[in-house]
């Protein structure tokens, strides 16, 4: 059925068909800068329109396959990629059931089929009058017993469903929605060993473009870089290597009769690019820990490790190592999520690290330096004023990202 046929179907029941990528506050318009990068590059035949803006962490396209495996396989700095298939006015359960299974008989997409196990999973539905159990168990019971009424068997299999489906209110509606990747986004596989207060692997990819990190011709350094999950992210976000190793793939790579399948891109869409991080650790044990994911990841290449104070890493030494790597770089970029003092509970024993951030930083003039920290004196210990200021989310901290020309 033509693309024009089915929406309409859709449209009189309630039902959807569209790309959701959900991520952190304030990551709306870096999702979407990202998504437009990556499947201009995988795709030459698709255009990505403007997408609407859902909320405070994501946006909206019509749903195209190609732009949809896209995202599921490279898009870093989003947490959820979701197919919508339905959206409904926030109602009782009962009027909820009814809906739901009208929708899915008139749906003429094939996104399940006979065999297929599933699990329901409910996100930010504390909107919806009936608790997260009550919503989760009747939006499954409406899929399996409209599906058993065609003669297709579902059944439920919490830990590894073929179909995972998510379910949360939006604007005020309840959003049922396929997960494509079926697990989180930021587990991509490669860190298997993690320092105290991880950075999170979508929130660190997102830094990376907030500070505009150019892979073909600057140099990326991380002072303290813990386990090295932002080096790490801006090496695989440089090559265009898809998100997930270990042996990890989107559940959508194992549908079988669905609308939608995989489309089939390159497995690197940067290949001629060989980005240069340079990653220090002042803890010896954080390095090891941190070549070890790089090498998960696939990317140790990219990366020269340094351990010592920050102190000890001057623009002498970076031009020194980029030498040796055959480099030439025009310039670089300072990224780091330093130590907050949440942990000791005195947010003050952190300003005579900042100050001295400051100082050293000034050194790499031409550079630029990006921050995510939760301090709210950054920006004058720092000792200058930051181009850009964004708010974001570190876990449950309010944190800010500050980006500055040294």
């Amino acid at each position: 059925m033509a693309e024009t046929s089915v929406n309409e179907a859709l449209a009189s029941s309630g039902g959807r068909n569209q790309l959701r990528l959900v991520g952190v506050a304030g990551a709306n318009r870096v999702m979407a800068g990202e998504l437009s990068r990556l499947v201009r590059r995988a795709h030459d035949d698709v255009r990505v329109p403007e997408p609407k803006k859902e909320g405070p962490g994501a946006i909206s396209y019509p749903f195209d396959p190609k732009m949809a495996s896209t995202a599921v396989q490279f898009h870093r700095t989003s947490a959820r990629v979701l197919w919508e298939l339905y959206r409904f006015p926030i109602s009782r359960l009962e009027e909820l059931y009814k809906r739901l299974c009208l929708a899915l008989e008139a749906d003429p997409r094939q996104w399940f089929w006979s065999g297929a196990t599933l699990s329901v999973r409910a996100f930010s539905v504390q909107g919806f009058p009936a608790g997260e159990r009550q919503v989760v168990g009747t939006v499954k019971n409406a899929i399996i017993e409209t599906a058993a009424r065609a003669g297709i068997e579902l059944s439920v299999e919490p830990e590894t469903p073929d179909l995972n489906v998510d379910v949360r209110v939006v604007d005020e509606a309840l959003s049922i929605a396929l997960d494509l990747a079926g697990q989180p986004m930021h587990q991509r596989g490669y860190r298997e060993v993690a320092g105290p207060a991880p950075l999170r692997e979508d929130l660190a990819a997102m830094l990376v473009m907030l500070a505009r990190y150019d892979s073909r011709s600057e140099v990326l350094l991380d002072p303290m870089a813990g386990s090295g999950t932002i080096g790490i992210e801006a090496a695989l976000m440089g090559l265009g290597k898809p998100i997930w190793c270990q042996g990890r793939v989107p559940s959508c790579s194992g549908w079988r009769e669905t609308a939608i399948s995989l489309a089939p891109v390159d497995s690197v869409l940067f290949p001629g690019t060989q980005p240069l991080v340079i990653l220090n650790e002042g803890e010896a044990q954080l390095v090891q820990s941190a070549n070890h994911n790089a090498k998960l990841a696939g990317v140790s290449e990219c990366i020269e490790f340094l351990t010592g104070d920050f102190s000890q890493v001057t623009p002498e030494l970076v031009a020194k190592v980029a030498a040796k790597r055959g480099a030439d770089p025009r310039g670089g970029v300072i990224l780091c999520n330093p130590p907050y003092g949440e942990r000791l509970g005195n947010k003050e024993s952190v300003r005579p690290l900042y100050r001295e951030l400051g100082r050293w930083c000034r050194t790499f003039r031409g550079w630029r330096a990006g921050f995510l920290v939760s301090h709210e004196n950054f920006e004058f210990d720092f000792g200058a004023r930051a181009r850009l200021k964004k708010p974001l989310k570190n876990g449950p901290l309010d944190a800010m990202f500050y980006l500055f020309d040294l």
